[in-house]
């Protein structure tokens, strides 16, 4: 779940690169797009995102019923502001962390910070609400690379540190934002020059893999002190 309950905060992009990164591994991946105004991330990825409606019963039982779903598809959601407190409402009153957790699936949230105080609540409230589900700070260094918020936003396991995306200049947003545009596609190409934008992929998809390898660890551990 890649969320946060303000605008412009890097969401779809962030969501985008992720899913790219996952099917780049040799993964299936379907992104979930809850985007009611705004739908972007399908725009982006039409063959492998799809609309998703909260507004009905019937929309939100198709949703959460293909999230838990057993069939070995990592699931990424980019959910918009406007259905960030209902999605988490939901999740909560249907029990879909701990259904998830039964059935082997693990709910991860990369919620990206910002300075604005209603986001730093809305986080300790996951933190508070969800305490078995990994929730994951972000760090988007374009939206205020100098203000110091992340201390608000601190990693619920100790000793980790947020998830860091790098800024992406104004020239490279133009780029990776015209239409069928794949991250995936532009670090394969040959040619004899690196790029800024190679560079700014590759970081991304570090994170992402650095990511996964501390999840794994905390399942390891986890195990470990259960037995």
């Amino acid at each position: 779940i890649v969320c946060s309950p303000r605008q412009r905060v890097g969401k779809t992009l962030i969501a985008r690169v992720l899913t790219e990164f996952i099917l780049a591994d040799g993964r299936s991946a379907v992104a979930f797009d809850l985007n009611p105004n705004n739908a972007a991330l399908y725009s982006f990825l039409p063959r492998y995102a799809a609309l998703a409606d909260l507004s009905t019963p019937r929309g939100q039982m198709a949703l959460f019923d293909e999230l838990i779903s057993e069939d070995e598809v990592t699931k990424v959601i980019d959910l918009g502001d406007e259905s960030f407190d209902k999605f988490f409402t939901l999740l909560r009153q249907l029990g879909l962390v701990d259904e998830a957790r039964r059935r082997g699936i693990e709910v991860v949230t990369l919620f990206i910070g910002d300075p604005d105080p209603r986001s730093a609540q809305s986080y300790i409230d996951l933190r508070r609400s969800f305490f078995r589900m990994a929730l994951v700070p972000v760090h988007n260094e374009q939206v205020a690379s100098v203000q110091n918020y992340m201390e608000n936003f601190p990693n619920p396991v100790a000793g980790e540190r947020a998830v860091r995306i790098p800024v992406l200049s104004p020239f490279l947003k133009s780029i990776v934002d015209k239409a069928g545009f794949s991250f995936d596609d532009y670090l394969e190409r040959k040619t004899g020059m690196r790029t800024e934008l190679h560079e700014w992929i590759e970081r991304t998809f570090v994170e992402f893999r650095e990511l996964e390898l501390r999840l794994l660890l905390r399942d390891l551990k986890s195990s470990l002190t259960l037995r």
